[in-house]
Order: structure tokens, then sequence, then C-alpha cells
């Protein structure tokens, strides 16, 4: 997050923020590197690998010379192939811009790096010991943005205040964007918890049932707010 914010400091047209009015050029070069900087924690190497290897594209490049990006020409562009994971990411960060604002990108996402629930409390615990009812928190495997060991972390602070807890493993490689990917590992246990709390019968602490063969997906995980339409 701070090397995409970094990003759209570094658009000549942030012009420390100001950018608003009929005369005024966005930052629309940095928000789409943001974008694509983003996108990156949301996904997983071993998906991209899958969806996408080292497959030419087969056209040119969002981010050459007359590009739809406004990026500067590439001068070794024209000697290698242009990817298809590379005009993936082009295309999320196509028309960004026209979608959201960079300073609202700037004080989104500090304010989710800055969040820090045992902030004026000492401890998590101390931070929840409040909390009446029951918990569920659900992690991917392969997501590195929110990881399983951080969820195992909360879980301990839920059981150090006699809280009832489940901490749902889910096993994917699909990343971050595991949650929008495999909606069918997601629902079950996040309903039968709302039906029943941690007693649901997909609500599981040791990851799930291993016996459920997961479908193979060959789409690369995207957010779908970030489709244009």
């Amino acid at each position: 997050d701070a090397v995409a914010r970094r990003a759209i400091r570094a658009d000549q047209h942030w012009n420390g923020g100001d950018y608003y009015g009929d005369d005024r050029s966005s930052p629309d070069e940095g928000l789409a590197l943001a974008r694509q900087i983003g996108h990156i924690m949301y996904l997983s190497k071993a998906s991209m690998e899958r969806k996408f290897g080292r497959r030419s594209a087969g056209r040119d490049s969002l981010t050459r010379e007359e590009g739809d990006l406004g990026l500067p020409p590439e001068p070794t562009a024209a000697f290698f192939p242009y990817r298809e994971v590379e005009s993936y990411l082009d295309y999320q960060a196509e028309g960004f811009s026209e979608r959201f604002d960079a300073n609202s990108y700037l004080y989104l996402t500090r304010a989710m790096d800055e969040y820090d629930l045992s902030a004026g409390h000492g401890t998590d615990a101390d931070a929840i010991a409040a909390f009446e009812g029951e918990a569920l928190l659900m992690s991917f495997t392969a997501d590195w943005h929110f990881t399983v060991e951080q969820s195992s972390s909360l879980a301990d602070a839920f059981r150090d205040r006699d809280v009832p807890v489940a901490h749902h493993v889910i096993d994917s490689d699909h990343g971050h964007d595991a949650f929008l990917v495999e909606p069918e590992h997601v629902g079950p246990p996040l309903r039968d918890f709302l039906d029943e709390g941690v007693a649901g019968r997909a609500v599981s602490a040791d990851g799930g049932d291993d016996d459920d063969p997961r479908p193979e997906s060959d789409h690369a995980p995207v957010h779908a707010s970030l489709f244009r339409g």
C-alpha cells in the first residue's frame, strides 16, 4: 500500500492532492499503477501461473506509446512479447481512474494500514473483552494479505475471553480473492454459523471437510467491482 501511494504522489498531476477543477489533469497514471500494485496483493503466484504462465498476449501493450494508460513508451517493449499477465494487469488498471479518486485511494489504504484492534486497549483480548456472542473467523491458506496466522492469533484472543469461536480455514491457492472465486466453500460455513453459531454443521475449526473435492477453476481471481459496465 505504501508503494501504491507513492506511485500516486509521484504522478506530476497529483499536485499535492490539489488536482480538482475543469482545467486540472488528474493523476491517472499514478492511480493506474497503484491499482496494479494493489491488485497483485489479492492474488497468489500459483493462480497467476495456472491462468497465464508465460504466454504472449498476442496484441500490443497498453503501456506502449499511444496506449490507453498514458504511460511513457518503454524502449525495450518492441523487442519482447507482451505477456498475458501484463495484459491482465493493464486491463485492471485501464479506466480505474474514471471510477475512483486518487486522494480517496490514499486515505482509504492509509486507514486500513493504520487500523489496530488493540489500540487503546493493550491487547486484542482486552479490546474484545466486552464482546457478547459467538465469533467465526475464516481464512485462506494462500492469502498473504490477511494470513491464517493472523486469524489464529485473533481466535486465541477470543478464547482468552471465553468467547465461543471457530477459525474455519479454507485450503485454496487463489490468495485473498478466494472468497470471491470459491463462494461454494465460503457460503456454507457462513450460513450455518448465522443459523446455529459455532455449532453449525459446516463450521469447522480444522479447515473443513478434506473429503470434499474442490473443482479446479480456470478463471483468474478478480474483484467483480473492477469490471466496467
